[in-house]
This record gives C-alpha cells, structure tokens and sequence, in this order.
C-alpha cells in the first residue's frame, strides 16, 4: 500500500469487506503511480496541466482518491452486482481521479465521459501514460452518453460523479435520460455546492457574482445582440438581466417572446446563480434538498 510521510500506510477506505479492501489496494496503487507522476511530459496546454496538479495531485491527492473510493464502494453496493458484472461511466469526469480508479477496478466496462474534447483528450494521454485501462472515452452531455450508449449496445449500470451534478442546467432531464437508458442503473452523485451548508453558501454567492460580472452577462448580452442587432441598450440591459440563468433552447425562447411583446417572468428560484447561455452548464448550482426531491 501506498505511505504517507511518516510510513504509514495510507487507508482510503474503512471497512473489512472484500470490496473495500480492492479497492483500498488499487486506490494506493494509483496514489504510488500518480506520486511520481511526470505531468510536464503531457503534450496538453499549461492549463490542463495546472488544474491536475492543483487539483488532484500533490497535497491534495490523498483527499482526491479518498472521495473517489467512497464513490465507488457506495456505488457498487447500492448496485447489488459484482464488479465484473458492472458497466462504470464517470460522467463530466474533467482530469479528476475516479475514472482512473474506476480503470484499474476490473468492471466489465469503464467510460470516460467529459462535455469538452480537449479535457478528454488530456484524460485518454493521462491513462495511456499511467496504462490505465479505459474502454470507452465519450465527449458531449447525457444525450450524447446514452446515444453511445444505444449504438454500442452498452447498458450502464453506474453513473458516478464528483462536483458535476452543480453544473448540470436540468437535472429533470438529465434524470429522465439515464431513467429511459436504463430504469435499473444507479446514479451516485457528490458535490460541495451544498446549500445547508452556510459557509459552503457564501462562498459560492461569491463564484456566481464573480462569473456573473466577469463574463455570462456579457455572453449573453453578445449572444441577444447577434439575434436581434436592432435592440436598443436599454431592451438589451433588461433582457440580459431577465435571462440571467438561463440557457440552451430556454434562452433563445426568451429572446424570442421578448421581441414579440411577451412579459418574461425573472425566476425567482435563482437567487445569486447564473449559467453559460449557450451550453446550459451552472456556475455552481446551489442545490437544496428540495430540489433533489423534485428531479
């Protein structure tokens, strides 16, 4: 097993039952390999680079695969089948440590699966370099996963994530989506944009403010401007402000009833949060207990 700095050896997992004791072993296989890992001989830009070792290796490494081997034994237990018999997909995985734990776990199959290519592209060098088996590696959102997923004849079992569930615009039919896939398969969801948590709260009042100042009113008073390049400032001020958190197909519907004469109601559900017009994805949805209930 894998030591800390003191020679001990490192748990990531307690518990006595075979499960957990596999996954405590290749969880401190892939700490020793990430340890001594060469990020720098990556062919991937400087920011990719950064966010792994700021991110998952170094100091927080440990606290990485800690979470990532809860999320797989809950999982797998909550599953009732044996790994072997398990398909895996990380979902919105990004450069983070789960898809490669899922990979050395030995489930019948283990995706990778990211909205962006250049993540999933520094993802697939990262395992090849680690030889880390990943059977599938899928880029796009839940339609995208489970269009894959029909054309390959893959049924998945377990849709695992860390801190993505916060950025996912509708979480309805993110839901429905996996439920028409497969009515049987587990969806094993952790996040920090914990609402019940007050600190965890301002913090992230703060993120959205920030996002919000720095770039989505902007985008979003860009993106009116391309489609109606007539609107005054004014109409363009108060349409940003009434569409602040929303995006894809319920952005442009918004546009739309604006010009045509239509109130268009501010959701007061938002609070602080704001969104990409374009793709839908949350700076750091808050979400309550609530909301959970109501997916």
């Amino acid at each position: 097993m894998a030591k800390d700095i003191e020679g001990s050896e490192f748990i990531f997992l307690k518990g006595n039952d075979a499960l957990a004791a596999t996954i405590n072993t290749s969880a401190s296989q892939l700490h020793q390999q990430l340890s001594h890992f060469d990020v720098s001989r990556l062919t991937v830009a400087a920011e990719f680079k950064d966010y792994f070792i700021n991110h998952h290796l170094g100091r927080r490494l440990f606290f990485s695969l800690q979470n990532s081997a809860h999320i797989i034994y809950q999982s797998v237990k909550k599953s009732g089948k044996p790994i072997n018999e398990i398909c895996f997909i990380d979902y919105g995985a990004g450069l983070g440590t789960l898809f490669m734990l899922a990979g050395r776990m030995g489930f019948r199959k283990t995706v990778y699966n990211d909205y962006l290519p250049d993540w999933q592209q520094t993802a697939q060098l990262v395992c090849e370099a680690l030889e880390i088996k990943i059977d599938d590696y899928v880029t796009g959102d839940i339609d995208e996963v489970t269009q894959h997923a029909a054309a390959n004849s893959i049924q998945y079992d377990i849709i695992a994530s860390r801190n993505v569930i916060e950025h996912i615009y509708s979480l309805p039919h993110f839901y429905s989506s996996v439920f028409k896939h497969n009515a049987k398969a587990i969806t094993y969801s952790t996040t920090t944009a914990n609402y019940h948590n007050p600190v965890m709260r301002w913090y992230h009042v703060y993120i959205h403010n920030k996002g919000e100042k720095a770039y989505f009113r902007q985008q979003r008073k860009d993106e009116i401007k391309k489609r109606q390049p007539s609107m005054t400032e004014d109409q363009l001020n108060r349409l940003a402000e009434l569409t602040r958190g929303k995006g894809q197909q319920d952005f442009i519907d918004a546009i739309n009833d604006f010009t045509a004469g239509k109130q268009i109601a501010p959701d007061k559900t938002l609070h602080s949060n704001t969104c990409d017009c374009i793709t839908g994805v949350w700076s750091e949805h808050l979400l309550k207990k609530m909301n959970m209930l109501q997916s």
